[in-house]
Parts: C-alpha cells; sequence; structure tokens
C-alpha cells in the first residue's frame, strides 16, 4: 500500500527517519574503482623543538564528492576542475550506491491525475511559466489515451502573446526522494505525444536539465540543458543561450494521433558538446510541455512516459563511471581519482579502497533504513571486503549530538574507522561528540568534507573542508592505511592549507596510541605555515573512558601563538595521568577553526592488552 507523501526518509538525504527495512546479503558485486585542573592533564610548558624530516609527505583528498552519478547538478568534470585549480591531490567519488545503479528509481510514468505513488514514493507535476505568458493550462484527462497503456493522460495549452517571443508552458517532474534523477549515460527517454494544435509558431517541449560544467570552448560555466522541440521547422541540432541549450528538432506528425518520441540522451549530448564527455551527464530534471508566440496556440496531450536504462545492477553503474574516469585522467592528470561509494540505504557510510565490493539491496523500494543495527552489519560487511569506513554527517537521524554521543561509546563507534567531524562551518558541536568518544578510548579518525552536489566553486560560502594524510604515495593502499591509522587532519582551504603532526615521546605520531609507565612524556608539534594572524590550540582531553555516565569531554585548551613557533613546530610535556589524549587546532583571528588534527592518546602501560587497539594505530 502507498504511504502518505513525505512518510518515508529521502535514503540521500537527511531527513526523518522511517521504520526499518530489512537489509539482506542478495549477491555482492564488484565495485570498482571520547572542568579538569592543571593537576590532571597537564598544562602545557612549550618550548620550541625540532623534526626530522618526514618519510610521508602530505596528500590532500576531498573524500565526500557527488557527481552526476548522484541526485545533484555536479558533473565529474566540474569536481576536477575545482580540484585541479586549488592543487588537491586525490578525488573519491563517492555517489550515493542506489543512486548510481538507479536501484528503486523510476521506469515509468503513466500521467493518469496530478500525483502518482510508485510504494512509498510520489511524482508529482509542477508548473513551470516561462516568457511573456498569455492563456496557459493543464489538465488530467481520461481520453484521449495511448492506445498502449491503460488510464489518462495530460493535455497541456498555451497562447503566445501579440509579440516574437516565446511563451513556454511546461510541467516538472518532481520526484519525491530524486527518484529519477541520476546520470544519463545509459538512459533513453520514450514520450506518447498526441498533437492536437502546433505550427510554425507553436511546438512541443521536451525538456532535460543536466549537469553543471565549468567553462570551455568558449561557453561560459553553467548547467547544460538538452531541449526537444517537437514541431519546429528546424532540423537537426544546434546550441543556443551561449552554447548553454542544446536543441534537438524532432518532426510531428499529423494532428490527433499518437507519436512516440525516442529521445537518446547521451548521443545527442554528444552531438551538441563534442568537446565534453556525454558520459558524464545528469538528469538533474524533467519538463515536458509546450511554447507558441506571435498569438499562436500550441495544445498536446502527453501519455507512456519511459525511462529505459541499460545498468541493471552495479557492476553495469561502476562501469559507466570508470569510463568517464579514464577520460578524466588524461584532462585532469594531476588529479588522482578513486571510485568509493556513499552507502545510503543505512545511516550513511562512506567506503573506501578494500577489494571494492558491496552488498545488493534485498527489498523492492530505496527506502533508507536508519535503525543502528543495519549500520552496524554494513560496516561489518563492508570491512569483511577489507574497506576503510566512514560514518558521515553523524548528526542526521542521530536524535540529537548527546545520542550521538551515547551511540558512539556503547558501539564503539558502530565499528567504523572514520567520521565525519568538519560537515559544517562550525565543528564545535560534533568536536564535543569527538571528544567524548575519544575520552572513552573510541579510535575514529576525524576527517573534513563538503559533501558536494554542485561542483560549483569549492572556496564558496558554507562548507569548504578538505581532507590530508601523511602517505608515501598517492596509491588507495597507503592512503587507506593512512585513514586507519589516524595520519589525517582536515581544513579549510580558503584560510589554511598547511600541514598538522604530532610526536609523542619521539615514538608515536599523530593517530597513534602510546602506552607508557612515563608520568610525563614529551610532545613536539608541527603546524606548518600558520596564518599570520592566526594561533594555535592545544586541546588535551581526559581519557578516563566513564562510558556513558558521563557523556561530557573533559579537556583543557592552551592558546600558541604563532609567534612561538620555531619554523612550524613547537614542544611541550604532557601528564599522562590515569590516560590522555592531545589534538591541535588552527583558529583564524576572529576565532572560527581553519584547521582540525587527530588526537594521539598517551595511556599507562598496565592498560595494554585491556584496551582493543587498531594494529594501524600502534
Amino acid at each position: 500500500m502507498a504511504q502518505a507523501p513525505g512518510a518515508p526518509e529521502p535514503a540521500g538525504g537527511e531527513g526523518s527517519d522511517r521504520p526499518a527495512n530489512s537489509i539482506a546479503r542478495r549477491s555482492v558485486l564488484q565495485w570498482t574503482g571520547g572542568v579538569l585542573g592543571a593537576s590532571s592533564l597537564g598544562i602545557p610548558t612549550g618550548t620550541a623543538g625540532a623534526f626530522a624530516k618526514p618519510r610521508a609527505e602530505p596528500v590532500s583528498m576531498a573524500m565526500h564528492i557527488h557527481s552526476s552519478f548522484s541526485e545533484g547538478a555536479a558533473s565529474m568534470d566540474a569536481h576536477l576542475y575545482q580540484a585541479s585549480r586549488l592543487g588537491v591531490d586525490v578525488i573519491w567519488w563517492t555517489d550515493h550506491d542506489f543512486r548510481a545503479s538507479a536501484f528503486g528509481y523510476r521506469s515509468a510514468v503513466g500521467f493518469d491525475a496530478e500525483h502518482e505513488a510508485e510504494g512509498p514514493w510520489d511524482l508529482s507535476w509542477q508548473p513551470v511559466e516561462r516568457g511573456p505568458i498569455g492563456a496557459v493550462g493543464h489538465e488530467f484527462v481520461a481520453w484521449p489515451h495511448s492506445p498502449d497503456e491503460a488510464g489518462g493522460a495530460l493535455r497541456i495549452e498555451v497562447t503566445g502573446q501579440d509579440s516574437s517571443a516565446w511563451s513556454s508552458y511546461l510541467m516538472q517532474a518532481m520526484a519525491e526522494n530524486s527518484l529519477y534523477s541520476t546520470s544519463y549515460s545509459d538512459t533513453a527517454l520514450l514520450l506518447d505525444v498526441r498533437p492536437e494544435q502546433l505550427g510554425l509558431d507553436a511546438q512541443i517541449l521536451v525538456e532535460v536539465v543536466s549537469s553543471y560544467r565549468p567553462a570551455t570552448a568558449g561557453r561560459p560555466a553553467g548547467q547544460y540543458r538538452l531541449q526537444y522541440r517537437i514541431g519546429s521547422s528546424r532540423i537537426g541540432h544546434h546550441l543556443e543561450e551561449d552554447g548553454l541549450v542544446g536543441v534537438i528538432n524532432v518532426p510531428a506528425g499529423p494532428p490527433d494521433q499518437w507519436q512516440r518520441v525516442r529521445m537518446d540522451l547521451r548521443a545527442d549530448h554528444a552531438t551538441l558538446w563534442p568537446d565534453t564527455f556525454a558520459g558524464d551527464a545528469s538528469l538533474k530534471k524533467l519538463l515536458i510541455g509546450a511554447r507558441a508566440r506571435n498569438s499562436a496556440t500550441a495544445r498536446v496531450v502527453v501519455d507512456r512516459l519511459r525511462f529505459l536504462r541499460a545498468r541493471r545492477n552495479s557492476a553495469d553503474a561502476l562501469q559507466l563511471q570508470r569510463e568517464a574516469m579514464e577520460v578524466y585522467r588524461e584532462r585532469y592528470p594531476t588529479v588522482t581519482q578513486f571510485g568509493a561509494a556513499e552507502v545510503s540505504l543505512v545511516m550513511h557510510l562512506n567506503a573506501f579502497g578494500g577489494d571494492q565490493t558491496r552488498l545488493d539491496y534485498d527489498m523492492r523500494y530505496a527506502v533508507k533504513d536508519s535503525s543502528v543495527a543495519a549500520q552496524r552489519a554494513m560496516v561489518d560487511f563492508l570491512h569483511g571486503h577489507r574497506a576503510v569506513v566512514g560514518i558521515n554527517h553523524p548528526l542526521s537521524s542521530s536524535g540529537g549530538a548527546r545520542n550521538l554521543a551515547r551511540r558512539l561509546v556503547t558501539t564503539r563507534g558502530v565499528g567504523a574507522d572514520v567520521i565525519e567531524i568538519g560537515t559544517t562551518p562550525d565543528v564545535s558541536t560534533l568536536e564535543r561528540v569527538f571528544d567524548i568518544a575519544a575520552r572513552n578510548a573510541v579510535f575514529l579518525t576525524a576527517n573534513g568534507s563538503t559533501d558536494d552536489h554542485n561542483g560549483e566553486n569549492w572556496l564558496g560560502s558554507g562548507r569548504r573542508w578538505l581532507t590530508s594524510v601523511w602517505s608515501p604515495s598517492r596509491r588507495q593502499v597507503d592512503l587507506c592505511h593512512a585513514l586507519k591509522a589516524g595520519r589525517a587532519w582536515f581544513y579549510d582551504p580558503l584560510h589554511w592549507r598547511g600541514a598538522f603532526d604530532l610526536l609523542v615521546d619521539g615514538t608515536t605520531k599523530m593517530g597513534g596510541v602510546h602506552f607508557t609507565a612515563k608520568h610525563h612524556v614529551p610532545l613536539d608539534v608541527t603546524a606548518r605555515h600558520l596564518p599570520a594572524d592566526s594561533s594555535l590550540e592545544l586541546v588535551v582531553g581526559r581519557c578516563d573512558r566513564p562510558g556513558v555516565t558521563r557523556l561530557t569531554a573533559a579537556v583543557t585548551r592552551t592558546a600558541v601563538p604563532r609567534s612561538r613557533m620555531a619554523r612550524g613546530h613547537w614542544t611541550t610535556d604532557i601528564t599522562r595521568g590515569h590516560g590522555v589524549y592531545v589534538r591541535v587546532m588552527v583558529r583564524s583571528s576572529t576565532g572560527h577553526v581553519i584547521g582540525f588534527s587527530n588526537p594521539v592518546w598517551v595511556l599507562p602501560r598496565y592498560l595494554d592488552g585491556r584496551i582493543d587497539v587498531p594494529s594501524a594505530r600502534r
């Protein structure tokens, strides 16, 4: 039975929870690509120090990026242009797994009514007017309808003004959870149309709003559109509106007779814009209607819309993405690309590396299971295939920061390796959650991301976080090891593009866990290229592992002026107590966090073997 519109949680978004759906292993598909006194924590007494030259180098990464294979307007081309412009080394393509494969997506629309449900998801039609509108209207009719489909159809009518300017009246398909928006790299559309009144100044329109692309071949940056004009007096293909609108002219059949129109989106894109890669383009929006001018009237009945997608499973989708990656390796040789995925029918997880296999969903509709059990099961599955697993936008579906902290403590971070802490410009809420987890010896690597679905400007307002790791190479295995080891920091590239590292007792680096009998240990801090008006903040937190009885952070903070740094280095002593962790941040002159390191833990030796420490952190 269809549920009320809006009841299910959008699988690719951050809406309200929905009762759990079963997620079972049906098949495995190849996938490419935790207020303290000074005596407890130790007030640092800092002096300048020196580090040996590292054997690894910083590798900058965009870790949560959506392309034309998700529901947004971005193209891979647009993101790669931004990465190249900013000197970013690596992009992980984390498109929503079910969107890339079009799992649970619309394959047909019958035009039977204003709302057309498919399982729990609704599709409706929203009028869009363009130009100097005269008389317009639409109605859902019982007759005429396509001879190949029972039910109703949609009649659309527009009369132009006494002007050479076109009056357009279109109906935009509004699919809940964007369940037709994904790459059109393998997609054709079929639509039955019945012209009732057309002419030289009256045409049928079908428009696909596609992906945003950078400026190229004399065209400005912008969002591309395919526009099919049925009944146009012109023939063939041509460009309009500075080259961003590609027009495909289609002859109209006789009046009052049904005509089936096939629209091969990728092929038409390739004809119109041969300098771009047609396999990297989104069916972001679909509009159907008519236009008229010079007092003419266009009237048409439409029915039986079909989405013909060649992909049948995740392997097919990933092959399509792999083709685009190969093309762009030549166009953007300085940016290394890796296929990844945002696993989105549980509370969202990113999966990086491993043997690149994943679970297929054993359900009919794309409805998210927001239970902790489903998320943990997915983490276990991905770990079984050696993936590094990250918790995405962790406050979503969490019930608030306190509940999230409780979940991380009681489930040991649901078994994941990475957690997004840089998700909004203000990191303070997730910083507290991260400190509560670190206090309880929950070893997660903090990263920052943009979750960018647009690709227009990585330095624009809002989320700008990038993540860097210390790695000997850009090989996937090295980057994944660095993430698991906590050898990472995130930063706002508009304000700082330096590097962090920590070294405890001359042996244990940032991300590691140091067991020692010493009560005081030296800490060497590396913070390269601090802005002139910035300051370093040392955060020392108690790691006394209180569990859920005290869901609070217990930290002291010490501001270190840039003037106290010697060539990007600073040294202090840390008091171990019953266990501490140490991390650093960079704050701008306005107090905003612009850089965030991962911690290093310093624990009593007698705890070695009593606390489960990931091997990469030893």
